[in-house]
């Protein structure tokens, strides 16, 4: 028959440290996603004023443009976030199934982290050009558009969303280091148990 392990592994600093950017990760991905749907209705009504000030409407933009942070826009990043923290826990409970899907899914988030980042670096310009290539006037100012979308959100939804970048992008590589040094290794390795044999002296 099979002995028992004498004590629980002891989970090392490491995998707890990746386990903690996991869930901050998640967290913050929340935290812009509330901060969507509180002040998405705001946002919409500062684009829509903005937009009167300079001689346009909504309807003068490409069709199904909206400003409003809710929708899947708001949702998915949620589901994402609980997918995350199931994956962290998993991970913390030593798992190996976990530690190999986290290697496939930080460096997803890692490109798409970045590609946000660029993204909301270049928001006037990324929004001129969508604007101007659905058929929308190419004299908006883009700029004061979002610099007025801009002025709706508090400054904790800033915060969430820089702190996001930051998680996605730096935090999905120290995740993946994290999991990959020595010390993880050994506490993610598979345990074979010990067999009794009756008789047989002491291993």
């Amino acid at each position: 028959m099979s002995v028992p392990p004498d004590s629980p592994r002891t989970r090392p600093g490491v995998v707890t440290a990746a386990v903690a950017l996991q869930i901050l990760l998640a967290l913050f991905l929340v935290l812009q996603s509330v901060a969507g749907l509180m002040y998405g209705a705001d946002a919409q009504a500062a684009a829509e004023a903005e937009l009167a000030d300079q001689g346009y409407a909504m309807s003068d933009l490409p069709e199904g443009t909206t400003f409003e942070g809710g929708g899947a826009a708001a949702w998915a990043p949620i589901v994402f976030a609980a997918l995350l923290v199931v994956l962290a826990l998993l991970n913390g409970a030593g798992k190996r199934p976990a530690r190999i899907l986290t290697w496939v899914v930080q460096p997803l988030v890692l490109v798409c982290g970045g590609f946000l980042f660029v993204s909301q670096a270049l928001a006037a310009t990324f929004m001129e050009a969508g604007i101007e290539a659905g058929g929308g006037p190419e004299d908006l100012d883009a700029q004061a558009l979002v610099d007025a979308l801009g002025g709706v959100y508090p400054v904790w939804a800033d915060i969430a969303s820089y702190g996001a970048f930051a998680l996605a992008t730096a935090g999905s590589i120290a995740v993946i280091v994290l999991l990959a040094v020595p010390a993880a290794n050994a506490f993610f390795r598979k345990e074979t148990p010990q067999t009794f044999i009756p008789g047989a002296p002491p291993a």
